[in-house]
């Protein structure tokens, strides 16, 4: 039997199986952040990092997200009620860098029965978010939300509206003679008493200089992202097999050259797998996005891929894109959603958003 878990307002705290169960409409019911605290309306002050802060009750809008980036008037939010449900108005200028929502952070929920010792060693590796339930690689994931773009789409139109981000494994260390261990919490703050990571290399803190040690980082980038750039609204996918990610050299597949085409190297690849001219995108109109993700599966003991996967894309209910290929990062935790505005242009863009629900198949 397949197991389905359908997470609307980070329910993955509260459930780890639901077997059978098929929940229509909002999880809110299921959640035990509900009832915690006054909603919002009107703008959200609230900022809060996924990977060094604990989110309280107050940090946690409807249940479901944390608030990341600048703050207004760069870079603000503002929740309404419609109908008796919330919806999410996004805008940035061209001066900030994200206003977004993640699905992903460290709660008291998730964090039960965390010592609060342990709890401050995830905070100084930051890795507040490790206990959040986002759905293994290997395992499909459907992520469904609507998006408005309430002013018209302009060629010069840049940034990001949603996105899926891995997450590095921040204590798996490389020495300078080349032995790789996932070490313990404890011994990773101790290191960082006589050196720094930048990115992902160590510098001795005396001499300043690299002294041979490489953690892993980011992969250069998110895993998947829904950009607009040069006219053209388009879903870019990627994948890391390297254990020890070099964020220093990014894949970036192209929207008019590489629909369907992977390209990479350096054991990362990337391939673009939907894309529309922006002319195309209805204005103040809602769209609902349907994207359902198998991610790869990737070694743990060799920087190689074990299995493949598949991105389709639905937008109101019609299907854009089947692709099949390599997505996800070698990390031990799953990638997480986000959806808002990265990276804005220079004239920066608004976008509203509504409804997300999770479905995490197992």
């Amino acid at each position: 039997m397949t197991n389905f878990k359908k997470v609307s307002l980070q329910s993955a705290i509260a459930f780890t199986a639901i077997i059978g169960i098929s929940w229509t409409g909002s999880c809110a019911e299921h959640s035990k952040y509900q009832h915690k605290k006054k909603e919002i309306v009107g703008e959200v002050k609230v900022r809060t990092s996924a990977q060094k802060d604990v989110a309280t009750a107050n940090d946690i809008i409807d249940n479901t997200f944390i608030v990341i980036g600048g703050k207004a008037p760069i870079a603000q939010v503002d929740r309404e009620e419609v109908d008796g449900k919330p919806v999410y108005k996004f805008q940035a200028t061209g001066k900030a860098n994200r206003i977004e929502f993640s699905t992903c952070f460290g709660a008291e929920e998730n964090l039960k029965g965390i010592s609060d010792k342990e709890i401050e060693l995830l905070k100084k590796v930051k890795s507040a978010y490790e206990y959040s339930d986002q759905g293994k690689y290997g395992e499909t994931i459907t992520y469904q939300w609507k998006a408005r773009f309430p002013e018209k789409l302009q060629k010069n139109t840049g940034g990001i509206f949603a996105q899926w981000h891995g997450r590095p494994d921040r204590t798996l260390v490389q020495s300078p003679d080349g032995e790789l261990n996932h070490i313990s919490k404890e011994k990773f703050v101790n290191m960082l008493d006589t050196m720094s990571f930048k990115k992902n290399v160590g510098y001795s803190n005396k001499t300043k200089k690299p002294n041979g040690w490489l953690v892993d980082n980011s992969a250069g980038g998110p895993i998947g992202a829904f950009h607009f750039r040069n006219g053209m609204m388009y879903l870019m996918v990627r994948s890391e097999a390297s254990r020890i990610s070099d964020p220093t050299f990014k894949v970036k597949p192209k929207p008019g050259q590489h629909l369907n085409k992977v390209i990479g190297r350096k054991g990362k690849t990337g391939s673009i797998v939907f894309e529309r001219p922006a002319s195309q995108i209805p204005i103040n109109e809602w769209i609902e996005f349907k994207v359902k993700i198998k991610y790869s599966e990737y070694s743990q003991t060799e920087d190689k891929v074990l299995s493949s996967g598949f991105v389709q894309v639905w937008m109101n209910d019609k299907q854009v894109a089947d692709w099949k290929g390599d997505i996800g990062k070698n990390d031990l935790h799953g990638p997480y959603f986000k959806f808002g505005i990265y990276k804005p242009g220079k004239d920066g863009f608004k976008v509203d958003c509504k409804d997300y629900v999770q479905t995490i198949e197992r």
